[in-house]
């Protein structure tokens, strides 16, 4: 008889945990980002508009070639090596153009809207 109560009392915790409302969350928080491939000496896209907050992260998928992406005094990712990436946030709205220090022929742009 004790064991069937216990069973019983378990039964209503548990229905009650299931029916009783569950908690708000908070406003979600998206976290914008996009990615920049690097590929036979070139950046694709070329050109990227992306909002104001978003992560670009340049990937590079050159393998056995370094490259940067670099806007003097916006920002510059420092080298990297074939099948790595570097991270950049764009904080303000504005037209990033940038190159590669290593490779000075490649051009792409980030517009910030």
């Amino acid at each position: 008889m004790k064991r069937i109560a216990a069973c019983a009392a378990l039964a209503a915790a548990l229905l009650a945990s299931q029916a009783a409302p569950a908690a708000a969350p908070g406003p979600a928080q998206a976290s914008a980002a996009t990615t920049v491939r690097i590929k036979n000496f070139e950046f694709l896209p070329g050109t990227l508009h992306v909002s104001k907050g978003t992560r670009v992260l340049f990937s590079n998928a050159t393998a056995g070639t370094t490259h940067t992406a670099t806007d003097r005094g916006a920002f510059d990712t420092g080298q990297i090596k074939g099948g790595r990436a570097a991270e950049v946030r764009f904080g303000q709205k504005g037209t990033f153009s940038y190159h590669c220090k290593i490779h000075p022929f490649m051009h792409g742009k980030i517009v910030v809207g």
